[in-house]
């Protein structure tokens, strides 16, 4: 009796909004979830790293729920699944975990029965799973991307990703659950903000894709989501004054937060103590991590 197929892959972490970058802008970053699937009856799901008490272990898993999606898409019978995860993105951190967890559940069941869609298709069935396209985009197709909607399909470019750029990451110790960071969001903006917002956005886009990285400081502030995000991160304008100071070359929050990202050429360990003894002034405990920008999405 022949074996059953086992696909193995790797899914990048991501960093969205990147400050005025609104549900459209995302980089992916070379910190990676490790997956092995095999069809089999019932579900059995093995989970080593982070968050390996609290995540489900059944068919609410998110990633099974990617999975029957698949399987409903291509009107196949979903009998069961075993997954295999090795899970070093924290979860509920703004670095894209829920959407990892998506992009799994499509790619890994796209593979299992012989790829009937193309990653652009799973990439439509990822956003509207998640309900907004950039960090689906950033671990589907790697780089920088930039996502959006048109006619009801999503869309995304993904552009290589910046060269000679660190990313610091500050990860504070407590949760912010993304619908608490949306509910927080103003109705309508002024259209100053919206403006000021727009402009800084090509400004980013500009920065990363010339690397002037010089830009980035004023690049990275945004109107629409941060002002009111930065609410939910005791000591933010503190911690993203003191980095800039220190010779970090942009802040932003990273997704919905509570992560804060540095871009960063040069003094990391001292950008990486401020993040650690901003949060430690709020009885708040802090892991730190360099990453670079990572060229590849899911494979």
């Amino acid at each position: 009796m022949a074996k059953p197929l086992v696909v193995r892959f790797k899914v990048p972490a991501s960093s969205a909004n990147l400050g005025p970058g609104f549900d459209s802008l995302a980089l992916a970053l070379n910190l990676y979830d490790e997956f092995e699937m095999r069809l089999c009856e019932g579900i059995k799901i093995f989970i080593q790293g982070e968050g390996e008490k609290e995540i489900v272990k059944d068919e609410n898993n998110l990633i099974v729920q990617a999975i029957k999606h698949l399987f409903w898409q291509a009107g196949k019978p979903f009998g069961g699944i075993e997954i295999k995860l090795k899970k070093n993105i924290p979860l509920t951190k703004g670095l894209g975990s829920s959407s990892v967890a998506i992009v799994a559940g499509l790619f890994g069941a796209n593979e299992l029965l012989n790829r009937p869609f193309k990653k652009e298709e799973l990439f439509n069935f990822a956003s509207h799973i998640e309900g907004h396209p950039d960090s689906v985009a950033a671990s589907f197709f790697g780089g920088f991307t930039i996502a959006w909607r048109e006619e009801g399909h999503a869309k995304a470019v993904s552009l290589p990703p910046p060269r000679r750029l660190s990313i610091v990451l500050g990860i504070p110790d407590f949760q912010i659950y993304t619908i608490r960071a949306r509910a927080i969001l103003p109705a309508v903006w002024p259209k100053e903000d919206v403006v000021y917002s727009l402009s800084r956005t090509a400004l980013l886009t500009a920065s990363l894709l010339s690397q002037k990285y010089d830009w980035l400081k004023h690049a990275c502030q945004d109107r629409l989501h941060e002002p009111y995000r930065a609410q939910l991160i005791p000591g933010y304008q503190s911690l993203r004054n003191k980095a800039l100071q220190a010779g970090a070359l942009g802040i932003a929050i990273s997704g919905s937060g509570p992560s804060v990202l540095a871009f960063a050429q040069k003094n990391l360990d001292k950008i990486k103590k401020i993040m650690v003894d901003s949060f430690k002034e709020h009885k708040i405990k802090c892991k730190t991590l360099i990453l670079k920008p990572s060229p590849f999405g899911v494979k």
